[in-house]
């Protein structure tokens, strides 16, 4: 089933030893891995969406009424992993390291099943692979909750390699399906599950009888845990569909039926060219399970995401892992000037954005060049003109092992996706070296949080008006005061407009006492006022 690769391709720093080849690229998956998971608090965006569910399920205490129309395993993970952390992170830091923890389950087990299907030295080219593509980047180091999804997905993509070759490869397979479930995509599983019958009329290698039993044992254990959770939810009077996650096929509400393809060409690069090369090449061999199944799964995907009524990006992260697969079995038969090609675009690309990160950085800390500074201010980076030796000291570094990697990263076939990726991890450590801190304060409503918490007494509640339910929940939790929507009885009123929007009639049994916004928001705009006393 797996076809043999060139040997010698995982040499990364000396000549030494095949294990400190592996302990270098295990450091390059960490140094990916850590940065922007922890230190800033929740960010506008799909980080602070997830922590606001996640934060109503700790106050909830974990009932099933509160998961069952969001997935449950992230965010049971994620309060977890705040639990186990408490003591040294704060709460959203501890959360995010669930997100580190899924994305370290798909690398796993994409790289088993890319050995499963081209060969033992496959598995680092695919894991190197997932890693560099672009749409992960970001995704991969917020509090995302596609995260599960994505690594049950890897789970049961090995599952499927492994249905012919040993039995344990049918419970890999249903465990998957769980968790999928579990990770709310129950459509997902049932299309794996479906894939895996198929390739058992398609590829003689799963028409054995042991591939059929494996088969039995996965279908007969995802469908008696879908039951059985279907059964639990019942009791607690929760429909089928949110049992399910099925809202998330159900109405038009922003539907396009082309969007993930559309996102694909930068999101999956650059898997989708070694993927596509990866099929040249193996064109007359299309009856070949290192074909069919990255194939099947990936076209099954986009045909079910076709129908996906809120299309987001978060959601294709999925849609990876079997282009992944496929550019894994491509990168080693990549022909010279291909692979020079990407090898130097990487070079060059990520080099020409270190530049710029240290132009603004030497913008943001010492005010020069002087326009971009300005332009700095404008934006809402507070600090402007502020040295922070920690940043130059962190940054200097991150650009020195950069350098030294390109030195003495030797010639293998791994080399070219190896440079790219060491390249996408330096620039995102740089970013979070240089401007973390300045994000974090632009990004996030801890500022806002923070006036909240001098101006109203501790014992004193906050009534809102128009003021969303994400802020007004990440504002609660920043400020340690209690903010209600419809609270006549308390003595501080929070207002929000929205940019062009005239603020609303306010009682004169109110006084305004602050206003303000996140540093640089034009769009959301914070009023705070004080009932006045009798």
């Amino acid at each position: 089933m797996a076809s043999p690769l060139p040997a010698g391709s995982l040499k990364l720093f000396n000549k030494r030893s095949f294990s400190l080849s592996q302990s270098g690229l295990l450091l390059l998956t960490l140094a990916w891995l850590l940065p922007g998971l922890v230190g800033h608090a929740p960010w506008k965006g799909g980080d602070g969406d997830h922590f606001v569910q996640l934060w109503m399920l700790m106050q909830s205490g974990a009932a099933p009424q509160s998961v069952a129309a969001t997935p449950p395993l992230y965010y049971w993970t994620a309060a977890a992993t705040a639990w186990l952390t408490s003591s040294f992170l704060p709460l959203a830091d501890g959360a995010r390291l669930a997100s580190g923890l899924f994305i370290g389950l798909a690398l796993f087990f994409v790289a088993r099943a890319a050995r499963v299907l081209y060969g033992s030295e496959a598995g680092w080219a695919a894991a190197l692979t997932l890693l560099g593509c672009m749409g992960l980047l970001v995704r991969g180091h917020e509090l995302n909750a596609a995260t599960a999804q994505f690594a049950a997905a890897a789970i049961m993509l090995y599952g499927l390699v492994s249905l012919p070759r040993e039995p344990r490869g049918g419970w890999v397979l249903g465990v998957g399906a769980v968790l999928m479930l579990l990770a709310g995509g129950a459509a997902e599983a049932a299309l794996f599950l479906l894939l895996a019958g198929g390739l058992m009329l398609w590829l003689a290698d799963y028409r054995t009888p042991s591939a059929r039993r494996a088969f039995a044992w996965a279908a007969a254990l995802a469908l008696v845990a879908g039951a059985l959770w279907l059964a639990y939810l019942t009791t607690q009077g929760i429909p089928f569909a949110r049992a399910f996650n099925l809202q998330r096929w159900i109405g038009n509400t922003g539907k396009d039926p082309f969007y993930y393809l559309s996102i694909l060409g930068w999101y999956a690069w650059p898997a989708w060219p070694l993927a596509a090369w990866a099929l040249y090449r193996s064109r007359r061999q299309w009856k070949t399970p290192g074909v069919v199944m990255p194939v099947g799964a990936f076209l099954g995907l986009l045909g079910l995401y076709a129908f996906d009524a809120h299309p987001a990006e978060e959601q294709g992260l999925i849609l990876l892992l079997p282009l992944t697969l496929l550019a894994a079995s491509g990168l080693f038969t990549l022909q010279r000037g291909a692979a020079n090609a990407l090898l130097w675009f990487g070079v060059m690309l990520f080099g020409f954005l270190g530049l710029v990160f240290w132009v603004y950085w030497s913008a943001h800390d010492f005010g020069a060049p002087a326009r971009l500074a300005s332009r700095l201010i404008k934006l809402g980076l507070t600090g402007v003109g502020e040295f922070r030796p920690w940043a130059l000291g962190l940054g200097a570094v991150v650009t020195l092992i950069w350098v030294v990697f390109l030195a003495r990263v030797q010639r293998s076939p791994l080399r070219p996706i190896l440079v790219w990726t060491a390249g996408m991890t330096f620039i995102w450590a740089l970013l979070m070296a240089l401007f973390q801190a300045p994000l974090d304060r632009r990004l996030s409503y801890a500022s806002v949080g923070d006036v909240l918490a001098q101006q109203v007494p501790a014992a004193d509640c906050i009534q809102t008006h128009q003021v969303r339910n994400q802020q007004r929940i990440l504002l609660a939790y920043h400020s340690g005061r209690m903010l209600a929507p419809a609270d006549i009885g308390c003595n501080w009123l929070l207002v929000e407009t929205r940019r062009r929007e005239p603020l609303p009639h306010v009682s004169t049994d109110w006084t305004r006492w602050w206003e303000g916004s996140r540093p640089g928001d034009r769009y959301d705009q914070f009023h705070l006022y004080a009932r006045q006393r009798q």
